[in-house]
């Protein structure tokens, strides 16, 4: 059973689960902004979350377009932007919220948001997740079980959107393949979550794109996620994360509802 005792519970676990592996020092958002606050120290990247599985562990499909299994990431960023460090390309409003999250964070009094309340992640955040994640593929739906707050997403492959979709938690997402590569497009999410752990803003015009294939003699799987938002971005950004092939692993009970120790009597209120 996982239970959280911080804020961000995803990486407080990570942090401990982890800490053997290294972790690189506080970087500064100072870059982006030109500031000297210390507030505004980032959280620095774990650099390694997953290895490779064991010698011997069960290998994966030969079939390129087969992901049943068991996929952990590889590497995690508080901060999901273009490049480690870097922010997305938030528009000006919006990137002071992320410098006041980051400011309360940093005194030990850090803002709200859905997961606080045992809530989904939302996107592209679930997908940075350090625990790993089990792809289940039936006719026409590829389904990701997320160990962390029991997350499901459902892509339905060569489906459509809704027309009159109503936004949630983790969206809609539909998906098409192109050779070997999973083409995914999520729309329908809603406003009540972070892009990132550090607090970067969407609305719920944010649009979330993936590429998903297998690499490394299918003992990893790429994710190339493409975010857009009119709204909170001024422009459309990218970014890689690897999941690796994890035969071993056995994803485990997370009952984040238990003994939660940050959310407050009556619920969340989330910080816009």
């Amino acid at each position: 059973m996982r239970t959280p005792t911080l804020l961000f519970a995803c990486a407080a676990l990570a942090l401990s689960s982890v800490a053997a592996e290294g972790q690189s020092n506080p970087r500064s958002i100072k870059r982006l902004n030109d500031s000297d606050d210390p507030l505004l120290a980032l959280t620095g990247p774990i650099a390694r979350v997953s290895g490779d599985a064991p010698p011997g562990s069960p290998p994966p499909s030969r079939d390129m377009r087969d992901f049943e299994g068991v996929w952990w990431i590889s590497r995690y960023e508080y901060l999901i932007g273009p490049e480690p460090g870097v922010a997305p390309p938030l528009k000006p409003e919006y990137m002071r919220i992320l410098e006041r999250r980051i400011r309360a964070k940093n005194r030990g009094t850090p803002e709200a948001d859905a997961s606080t309340d045992c809530r989904p992640h939302g996107m592209p955040r679930i997908m940075e997740s350090p625990y790993p994640i089990r792809i289940v593929q039936t006719p026409g739906q590829v389904t990701l079980l997320h160990e962390v707050a029991h997350n499901i997403r459902r892509i339905y492959v060569n489906g459509s959107h809704p027309a009159n979709l109503k936004p949630s938690y983790l969206g809609h997402s539909v998906g098409h393949w192109e050779g070997d590569t999973l083409v995914v497009d999520t729309v329908g999410l809603n406003d009540k979550t972070f892009i990132d752990d550090e607090g970067s803003s969407h609305s719920a015009q944010e649009r979330v794109t993936e590429r998903i294939r297998k690499v490394k003699n299918g003992r990893e799987l790429e994710d190339l996620v493409t975010v857009s938002d009119p709204v909170t971005l001024t422009a459309p950004y990218s970014f890689r994360r690897y999941y690796k092939w994890r035969s071993d692993v056995k994803p485990a009970e997370y009952v984040c509802e238990e003994n939660n120790r940050n959310a407050p009597e009556g619920g969340v209120t989330v910080a816009k």
